[in-house]
């Protein structure tokens, strides 16, 4: 773990992260969650990165925002943990070594299973537990709290969609030869 390397990628993937976290939120209204472009970094850190190094890049995001506001809406992370998004944070943090599992066979290569393993735990298992972080911290029942999750299930399959072309680009780009300048 101690080479440049995977470093470098762990360090860039947090990077993605917090960067993704300087788009605006879109305020959704009937719920106190807000709709935020994160979560890609999320699903991009499980697929490029895998278990290991996804789930060090996450922590180190986690750790970077005690101190620095790197939560959509310029929030550090202590604000977030207690407020109604707390679920959907702790969720992150298991997106990677689920999606890792459900792709550790050599036939779920396949391009269809990556989108509905990436689906599964990047999209409907941070809904899931973020229903249920919303339904506690604010007293909301978890069956509402499921329902008005549904409004982020469209806008966060594309983003399980970009999320496999923009890897199966980069991890096509990494295995061809390097050209040479000369």
């Amino acid at each position: 773990m101690k080479d440049t390397r995977t470093l470098t990628q762990i360090a860039l993937m947090t990077t993605l992260i917090i960067v993704l976290g300087f788009i605006p939120p879109i305020p959704l209204g009937f719920i106190p969650v807000p709709i935020v472009l994160q979560n890609l970094g999320i699903m991009m850190a499980a697929l490029l990165l895998g278990w290991k190094k996804g789930t060090l890049s996450i922590l180190l995001f986690l750790t970077i925002s005690i101190f620095v506001p790197a939560f959509t809406g310029g929030n550090t992370l202590l604000p977030v943990l207690s407020g109604p998004t707390t679920g959907y944070v702790i969720a992150w943090l298991f997106v990677p070594s689920l999606y890792s599992l459900l792709t550790a066979n050599k036939a779920s290569k396949n391009p269809i299973w990556i989108f509905l393993a990436i689906f599964l735990t990047g999209v409907l298992w941070v809904d899931v537990l973020g229903s249920i972080g919303l339904a506690f911290r604010i007293g909301m029942p978890l069956k509402t709290a499921l329902l008005s999750n549904l409004a982020f299930v469209p806008g966060d399959t594309i983003k399980a969609i970009l999320a496999c072309l923009v890897a199966s680009r980069v991890k096509l780009e990494s295995r061809s030869p390097k050209k040479s300048l000369a």
